[in-house]
Parts: structure tokens; C-alpha cells; sequence
């Protein structure tokens, strides 16, 4: 092949603002996340476009918390239903801590624009003006700090380029819309016991608890359930009255229960579980406890609409039976325990005693570590050396909740604060 000079290709600036090294806290701008139809390639896109109002932002949190075992807990050895890390989260499925950052506006067009943080995994849900899902996004996407990104529609079918130029858009028109959080907030996720349960018990307890006449037809009572930590009426809530098991997994049903969360592990697995869920379903656009919570036609029953919007979100993230809280709440594992002798949870070597000595780091939870992936992590060699310390030098956990519910973190090293609304306690 001949040899000849050629133009040297242009060198493509990098586009990510790096933030530098976590100890010198600079500021992480946020990215920028569009799409030009969001509706492009969706199936039922024209009855999407008829109901559609908002876009939902959700973010699940890299899991740093770990019971170094298959169990549900210390009090609840067993992992039934099946878990593929303790402690479970959710009977629907194997899930981390997810928190609702908060919705925004959807173009006349479909089109969307909108400032995203950086470094966290976000997923989306189309919203009709209830806020409840239409469709539900089934992986997830980040950004990287400053970048601009953008995606072609909630598609079935990803390899194609938007349909029409970025410069018409409504949602482009102006600046990038700024998330709108609910009203509890970004930093709160949804628990069963904290959250739900309390919002039953003032709508629907008259009937359904105590003497009431529904109690027989539908037990609102919280008690213990037959799913070791997962409590009724969670489970039939989540699974259906006389729910069971196939194995370790919870066994598929023809009816499911009135929350109508998706079950994402159910036995036995049929090709179709693989399949994307159609739009206007399920969740809680389909979901026969919403629709008995929030219409008035079930005995006039009509739930608070803050309680509703809650009980809306929970249903669509997918029933989360234990938040962020309940596991800075359980404490770390002890080594000394009976549980972790020999233990089976992989990699196993049955010539170490303890969990403790095949693992590359100790199991936390209380003072699981944060992970704050904007910045370099270089800094930190070891789990240990990221772990808050008090005065002593003894490590405390790096997220404390006070008695109203508000999330305090204790970043390490300590974080200059650029907000006076925010303080920590005194190391």
C-alpha cells in the first residue's frame, strides 16, 4: 500500500470539568442530560404523548454496606426468599438504596433538558399528571461532571439518531430545567415500616385493623410475615394473599398483589421475564391500591394527596421495604459471631475460621463507607483509610439521621460547608 502524508486528525478537547482529589472539595458542576422526543421508537408512543407530563429522576447508590454473608440479618440467618447479598432490600427484587431526586417538565415536543449530578447512576420514568409511571426505564446512565448528553427517546430501539434538530426543541430553548424534588426531599429513601405502613394506618385502619370489617377480607395489621424480616402486610401487599415460595424465590402467581410493584425474580423464569415491560402496565398506573387510595370510590376513601404522591413513588420504585436509615441502623457485623464461622459465602476457603479472613475488607453497615465518585479516589488506599474518625481516632459512621428524619453525612476528609443551611456534628 502506498505511503503518503495525511492531515492530522484534530485533537477532541476533554469535556469532563475534573473536580481534582476529594481533600481539596472544589466544586462539581452538574451535567446536562436531553433527549430530543423522549417518545421516539417507544412503543404506544402516541397514547404515551397524550398522557405524558413529567420525567422522573431516580438514582440508586453504589452499595458500600454488607452483612459479608447470605443472610437477611443477625436475628434472621436464613436468606428466604433469595438474596444474593444481605441485607435484602425489597421481596420484588435484589436492590440497593434508591432515592427520587425529583421530576421535570416534558416539552410539548417530548423533548427534555434538564441539569443532572454527576457520577451517580440515574434512571427514568414517564409521568402522567398524577406522577404516576407510564413507563419505566430498565438500566441506568451517569454523567461525568460538566459533560452535556444526550439520548434518542425511552426506546426499544437505541441505534438510531434523534428525528429532528436540537435548535426546535421546546425544552431546549432556554436554559437546562432544574430537577423539582417531592416534597420529602432528594436525600430520603422510601421504607415500608417508616414510610408506608403510617399512611395505611390514618387512611385505611378504621376497616382494615382492629375490629373493622374489612380486616377479614385484607389484614392491615403490622405483624410478622412468613418472608423472615419481611413483615405482613408487606408481602401481600408486594406478592398477593397466599403467597409462597418456588425454591428460594418467590413462586410466580397469576395474581399478584394490589400494590403492583413488578416482580423482577419470580420461579419459575419464563423467555418473557427478559422481555421490556409495555408501557401503561403496571406500576402505579396500574396499581389497584392507588387507585383505591386516591379515586374516593372505595367506601370514600381518599388519602391526603402528599400521602398519595408517596405511596405513588413507592409502588414505583419497586416496593423498597428497607431505606437508607434502616441500614445505617443495623450495626456492623461481629466478627466473634457464630454466623461468620466457616462461612460459605464466596469466595469460601474451608481452611480459613472466619468470613473475616477471605474478604478484602471488614463488612460494614452503620459505618458502611461513602463513595463520592466525582472526585479522584487515589487518596484513599484502603476502605479504612475513607472512614470518618472522632478526636480519639475511633471511626464513626459517615451518616447520622436525627430525630426528624434529616440525613446528616460526615464526609472525609471533613468537607469545607459552602451552605449555611447545613452543619455537622463536632468531630
Amino acid at each position: 500500500m502506498p505511503v503518503r502524508p495525511r492531515a492530522v486528525p484534530p485533537v477532541l478537547p476533554d469535556r469532563v470539568a475534573w473536580p481534582g482529589p476529594q481533600h481539596a472539595w472544589q466544586p462539581v458542576p452538574p451535567g446536562v442530560l436531553y433527549s430530543a422526543d423522549i417518545f421516539q421508537n417507544v412503543p404506544l408512543a402516541e397514547e404515551l404523548r397524550q398522557k405524558a407530563r413529567y420525567l422522573r429522576i431516580l438514582n440508586l447508590d453504589n452499595t458500600t454496606f454488607t452483612l459479608g454473608k447470605k443472610i437477611q440479618d443477625a436475628d434472621n440467618p436464613s436468606c428466604q426468599p433469595h438474596m444474593h447479598a444481605g441485607p435484602p432490600m425489597s421481596l420484588t427484587v435484589n436492590d440497593g438504596i434508591k432515592r427520587v431526586l425529583g421530576t421535570v417538565p416534558i416539552g410539548s415536543d417530548g423533548s427534555v433538558s434538564f441539569e443532572a449530578p454527576p457520577n451517580t447512576a440515574l434512571h427514568f420514568q414517564i409521568l402522567d399528571d398524577q406522577h404516576r409511571a407510564l413507563h419505566t426505564m430498565r438500566s441506568f446512565t451517569n454523567l461525568m461532571p460538566g459533560e452535556v448528553r444526550g439520548c434518542v427517546g425511552c426506546h426499544e430501539q437505541h441505534s438510531r439518531t434523534p428525528a429532528v434538530a436540537l435548535g426546535t426543541l421546546a425544552a431546549y430553548a432556554g436554559s437546562p430545567a432544574q430537577i423539582t424534588p417531592y416534597p420529602w426531599g432528594p436525600e430520603r429513601s422510601l421504607a415500608y415500616e417508616r414510610d408506608i405502613q403510617p399512611l395505611l394506618d390514618r387512611s385505611c385502619g378504621a376497616c382494615h385493623q382492629g375490629e373493622g370489617e374489612g380486616r377479614e377480607k385484607l389484614d392491615l395489621t403490622l405483624r410478622p410475615g412468613g418472608f423472615g424480616v419481611f413483615s405482613e402486610p408487606y408481602v401481600t401487599l408486594t406478592l398477593g394473599q397466599g403467597a409462597g415460595l418456588h425454591g428460594s424465590f418467590p413462586a410466580r402467581r397469576t395474581e399478584r398483589g394490589i400494590a403492583g410493584a413488578i416482580i423482577a425474580q419470580q420461579a419459575p423464569w419464563r423467555p418473557e421475564d427478559y422481555t421490556t415491560v409495555p408501557p401503561l402496565s403496571t406500576l402505579s398506573y396500574r396499581s389497584q391500591l392507588v387507585e383505591i387510595a386516591g379515586s374516593g370510590k372505595h367506601h370514600d376513601v381518599k388519602m391526603d394527596p402528599q400521602d398519595l404522591l408517596k405511596l405513588i413513588v413507592w409502588v414505583d420504585t419497586l416496593a423498597p421495604y428497607r431505606g437508607e436509615r434502616e441500614v445505617r441502623e443495623m450495626a456492623d457485623p461481629d466478627p466473634a459471631h457464630p454466623l461468620f464461622q466457616k462461612s460459605d459465602y464466596p469466595p469460601s476457603d474451608i481452611t480459613v475460621e472466619c468470613v473475616y479472613g477471605q474478604s478484602p475488607y471488614r463488612p460494614r453497615m452503620r459505618t458502611a463507607p461513602l463513595v463520592n465518585r466525582s472526585y479522584r479516589q487515589d487518596e484513599f488506599p484502603t476502605m479504612e483509610s475513607r472512614l470518618p474518625r472522632d478526636a480519639q481516632g475511633n471511626i464513626v459512621p459517615p451518616v447520622e439521621f436525627l430525630p426528624d428524619g434529616r440525613r446528616i453525612e460526615r464526609p472525609w476528609p471533613p468537607q469545607v460547608l459552602r451552605s449555611a443551611a447545613i452543619s455537622l456534628p463536632s468531630q
